[in-house]
């Protein structure tokens, strides 16, 4: 049934015409963003993306990436901006945020659900700008590969965010923003990448869902994303549904999801749904505060008892520690918060294949022989349990499409894990 769903989507996409905003063409054909390149030093960049693949744009595919830039607007009326981009099964969150954090203004920007017969059209989106904003943000909030990292990647094109810069800038002046002093990285699998937060439970079996699910991701009222902005953090999210730490899930055919785990693309690629250009850790390292690894419940859950051994996962957690701490060498004080649960009660009625429980004793063992053999990471490689007792997560009110939390289920797990990280970081 999957496969027969990944080929209509990909009949869907041959046929379908993207709907988008007429394109802006200089008197060669080509996208015209003289106004403020997007290699301009007024943007930073959070998340991993590519500078190398055009010399007037970037791109990034991974959920939660976000371009920032400050603002000055003149005078006491409203600015506005105009974004141009390119954003292929892409919802963008684009916020012009006060000196305090608040949100003054705030829309979604949606890109088309498949290609045009030239290609991904560029759009542009105006943005109001109120006169008390500070800086501005655009956020990716759609995970890479809506249909798999196995065969559904092959046949059908990514979740791409293309980033040209802005077309048009009125009443306001841009500048830099002021950069952040903390930074975050979130490594994770579904529950990371925001999927399913916007859904529903009635939307499960629907056609639409398998095609068009990634209309319902939210990278940012999902855990990481809340907890960027509770502690004012510049934010790096490397997390993708189905992705486990030493196996995907459903790893019994793996063209549903791939062979390679998680680990593989962290240490390899920029874009998850692209080999080019190659990721090196340490040729430009991130040197985060605080680094969460979110894996095990696919290793564990939807393999029909085809699990790894207590060994097998100790193993590779323990490579998989060892080669963050090896990137961000130059930061000795980052810490790892293992996190691991965050299920519900009603779960098992689902998928008697679900326990996101399941795999914490395996985490714990894993982390337990880390400390052990490593003592000089000993105090930097830590667990957060979240029960599935329904003490965090109900089941009730808080559960969106496919069985994955929504909004309220995200700040549920948020909430429970905040004062950990407050308290192992001092923040």
């Amino acid at each position: 049934m999957a496969l027969f769903l990944v080929l209509a989507a990909a009949l869907s996409a041959v046929c379908t015409q993207a709907k988008t905003s007429e394109q802006l063409l200089d008197d060669r054909g080509r996208a015209d963003t003289s106004a403020i390149n997007a290699r301009s030093d007024f943007f930073s960049y959070e998340g991993r993306f590519d500078f190398t693949s055009s010399s007037d744009s970037v791109r990034s595919d991974w959920p939660c990436s976000r371009v920032s830039f400050g603002v000055d607007v003149e005078g006491y009326s409203d600015g506005e901006v105009v974004f141009a981009h390119k954003s292929l099964k892409s919802r963008l969150n684009a916020s012009a945020w006060r000196a305090d954090g608040t949100i003054a203004y705030s829309t979604i920007f949606s890109g088309p659900s498949a290609e045009g017969f030239h290609g991904v059209p560029l759009q542009e989106d105006a943005l109001k700008i109120p006169s008390d904003s500070s800086y501005v943000t655009l956020r990716k909030l759609t995970q890479a590969a809506p249909y798999g990292t196995g065969i559904g990647e092959k046949l059908l094109a990514g979740s791409v965010f293309e980033f040209h810069g802005l077309t048009s800038v009125d009443g306001v002046t841009v500048k830099n923003a002021a950069k952040k002093g903390r930074v975050v990285e979130y490594i994770g699998a579904s529950d990371s990448a925001g999927y399913c937060v916007e859904g529903t439970p009635e939307m499960d079996g629907s056609i639409d869902l398998y095609l068009n699910g990634w209309e319902w991701d939210n990278c940012d009222l999902a855990t990481p994303g809340l907890l960027g902005h509770h502690f004012d953090a510049e934010l790096h999210v490397e997390a993708e549904g189905g992705m486990g730490l030493t196996q995907n899930a459903n790893a019994r055919i793996p063209a549903f999801e791939g062979e390679e785990p998680l680990p593989f693309f962290w240490a390899k690629q920029t874009l998850l749904t692209d080999k080019y250009p190659t990721f090196d850790p340490k040729a430009k390292p991130l040197n985060p505060d605080l680094v969460v690894i979110s894996l095990g419940g696919n290793d564990y859950n939807h393999q029909h008892g085809n699990v790894p051994s207590n060994e097998t996962f100790s193993e590779a957690y323990e490579a998989f520690l060892l080669s963050i701490f090896d990137a961000y060498e130059a930061n000795p004080t980052t810490i790892i918060l293992s996190v691991c649960g965050q299920g519900s009660p009603a779960e098992a009625s689902f998928d008697p294949d679900n326990n996101r429980c399941s795999p914490c004793p395996h985490v714990e063992d894993a982390l337990v022989d880390f400390k052990a053999k490593h003592a000089d990471f000993a105090d930097r490689a830590e667990l957060a349990l979240v029960p599935c007792d329904g003490s965090v997560v109900t089941g009730e009110g808080d559960i969106g499409c496919n069985g994955h939390k929504n909004a309220v289920g995200q700040r549920e797990v948020f909430e429970h894990i905040k004062p950990i990280v407050s308290n192992l970081l001092n923040w």
